[in-house]
């Protein structure tokens, strides 16, 4: 069955927004990996998960819009939309997540200040315990 230049325009078009998506999963992923940052072992798997579920996804996009002929095209236009987007806006997403991150660091321990120098080692428990409670602090 050959496709229409309308089909094949719209699959296309499709398969940008596809890439797009993938590229905001990626960046979620990304962001959770700043707030919580994984072991090795957990980067390596997330990763691996993700390119699974990633490669499966198209896999199946490109089967369904294509009738079982999978296009160049649609593969291009697909990682075409991703490294522009996660390049871009998932850059600029994930450094304001870290900027963030570091401000609310520095203003709990500002707030905390007080507390650590009238309770001296009291006060440097509670930190510590605070840091270990919280998912995005830095370790101690």
């Amino acid at each position: 069955m050959q496709q229409t230049l309308n089909e094949q325009t719209g699959i296309f078009l499709w398969s940008l927004v596809m890439g797009a998506v993938l590229a905001a999963g990626y960046t979620v992923l990304a962001a959770a990996r700043i707030l919580s940052p994984p072991g090795r072992r957990q980067l390596f798997w997330s990763d691996f998960l993700f390119m699974a579920a990633a490669a499966l996804l198209n896999l199946l996009f490109a089967l369904a819009q294509t009738y079982g002929r999978i296009r160049g095209y649609v593969l291009a236009a697909e990682l075409t939309s991703f490294f522009l987007l996660y390049g871009t806006v998932g850059r600029l997403v994930c450094r304001s997540i870290f900027v963030l991150k570091k401000l609310v660091m520095h203003i709990g321990e500002r707030l905390t200040a007080p507390l650590r120098r009238v309770c001296g080692g009291l006060g440097e428990n509670l930190v510590k315990k605070c840091r270990k409670m919280l998912p995005f602090s830095k370790k101690t």
